[in-house]
């Protein structure tokens, strides 16, 4: 056996699947609300997939982090750690073409800062998506974030030891051009093992019984709710002119159908007649509109 991997002590399982389902039921929700975010910027509709979280080591992630790309830093309390925030310097760029009338392929050329424009754009959406994050979580855990510093290469960040277990969630942008770019969210793993039970998944509800006293019980309280019933003998039409001219003692000719319809609420339920019953005018039902069962 020659494929042996070390291993730290007290770092715990490399994979915590419960908390990951709960972090993707999160991603899903997270990454509608990017593409919204992202299209009145692109000026067309981005297509955003979320990628399942995993666990991976701070060192392992930096290695394939450009070495130029826009990193910020975040303290979303009360989470410990540090939360980071990577987006790829292309897709700042293209999106700024794009905002401002192009079509995103313009050639860019190798550089190490991003133009004033670039820094503008990078906060507005940095502080868009974190906002839409905070709202992610509101159902979970309440977070209250602020920005400790926002630089453009891993190098100028030592957010974390090489070792550090740090928890994935990556989205994948594309537009219409075949380019895909990534936005990345570290979380450290141990400040989302101190919320696991927030974070995880809800466990299913247990099979509802059915209580027949109480269905009795509401059956007829349903019954005795009372429901406003009318009918409409006539609907005349007048223009605009004879309606402005129209005068106490004027007549105005109706007809009557031998059919007329029961309205309760807004819906039709029957057809019928007005005739008297007991020196009352009284309605009398001769079709119902639907079957008592529908």
């Amino acid at each position: 056996m020659t494929d042996v991997q070390t291993f730290a002590f007290g770092r715990g399982e490399s994979q915590a699947p419960v908390m990951l389902s709960g972090l993707d039921r999160l991603g899903d929700k997270l990454g509608r609300r990017i593409r919204a975010i992202i299209e009145p910027i692109a000026g067309v509709r981005p297509h955003v997939e979320g990628q399942e979280a995993r666990v991976l080591d701070f060192g392992a992630w930096s290695a394939q982090v450009p070495a130029f790309c826009s990193l910020s830093i975040y303290r979303l309390l009360p989470l410990k750690g540090q939360m980071l925030l990577r987006m790829d310097a292309t897709m700042i760029s293209t999106l700024v073409d794009c905002f401002y009338g192009g079509i995103g392929n313009r050639p860019l050329p190798a550089r190490a800062e991003f133009t004033p424009t670039e820094d503008r754009l990078i906060a507005r959406l940095c502080d868009s998506l974190i906002a839409r994050l905070v709202e992610t979580w509101d159902d979970v855990l309440p977070l209250d974030p602020g920005l400790i510093l926002r630089e453009s290469g891993i190098g100028y960040a030592a957010a974390a030891q090489p070792t550090d277990q740090m928890v994935l969630q990556r989205f994948t942008i594309s537009l219409v051009r075949d380019q895909q770019w990534s936005i990345d969210l570290l979380f450290p793993l141990s400040a989302l093992r101190a919320v696991e039970g927030l974070v995880s998944t809800r466990l299913p509800v247990d099979e509802e019984h059915c209580d027949p006293v109480w269905q009795a019980r509401i059956a007829r309280r349903m019954r005795d709710i009372r429901l406003p019933a009318r009918t409409v003998l006539a609907r005349p039409n007048l223009s605009l002119a004879d309606l402005m001219q129209l005068k106490v003692g004027d007549v105005i000719p109706v007809t009557v159908g031998r059919s007329m319809p029961l309205i309760v609420g807004n819906r039709i339920v029957a057809h019928g007649t007005i005739g008297e019953q007991d020196g009352r005018a009284a309605f009398q039902i001769e079709k119902l509109a639907q079957e008592p069962e529908q």
